[in-house]
């Protein structure tokens, strides 16, 4: 009969379109999964390449940010590492005569500020506290023709690509610093055979 006919037809309709609907969200969710494992990845190599630094910002005051670090050493495997040591740091730094523009450590003091706070020969330093002085005044002084007072502000110094000289004037300049913090040290490492990730 034709209802029955009719009926038969509507039910396998059904079916087609229950299959292709979970087709649809076992598709949308294999998607969503590989995204999220692509955001996971990009998010550990972010973790590895990137380091938590102070960063002083227009207003004078200083903003703890994420700061990404490219990495330098192109055929093995590296990764970024921030320390904090005293002056003097124990450190002899040179420049990369493999990779021009770049400061390697060279040479650390055995019982150093460096060595204590975990700085490794080899090391390339991306990055670096610095003190600055800087004149402040208030814009009345100004328009009276004064010259202000010297206040020394500590921000961050982006090695890469910096003449030497200019990299050790700025490791220096950190005993200007009026409240006596320790340097901060970015310094990009090869992972060494032994260590696996959950070191780093």
């Amino acid at each position: 009969n034709v209802a029955e006919e009719l009926r038969k037809k509507a039910e396998k309709l059904r079916k087609e379109v229950a299959s292709f609907q979970q087709e649809k969200d076992e598709t949308i969710q294999a998607e969503k999964k590989a995204a999220e494992q692509i955001k996971t990845e990009e998010e550990a190599i972010r973790q590895k390449y990137s380091a938590e630094i102070p960063i002083m910002k227009g207003d004078g005051s200083t903003v703890v940010e994420r700061i990404d670090f490219p990495p330098r050493f192109k055929s093995e495997d590296s990764y970024i590492e921030t320390f904090e040591a005293p002056l003097p740091l124990g450190l002899i730094l040179g420049e990369s005569e493999d990779m021009p523009g770049l400061t390697m450590v060279d040479e650390v003091s055995k019982g150093g500020n460096g060595e204590i706070a975990g700085v490794k020969v080899g090391d390339i330093v991306r990055a670096c506290t610095a003190c600055q002085t800087i004149m402040k005044a208030p814009t009345w002084q100004l328009m009276a023709g004064g010259i202000g007072m010297p206040e020394t502000r500590r921000m961050m110094y982006n090695i890469d690509g910096r003449p030497f000289e200019e990299v050790m004037e700025a490791v220096s300049s950190n005993r200007m610093d009026p409240e006596g913090r320790p340097v901060i040290l970015v310094v990009e490492r090869k992972k060494t055979v032994n260590e696996d990730d959950t070191d780093i």
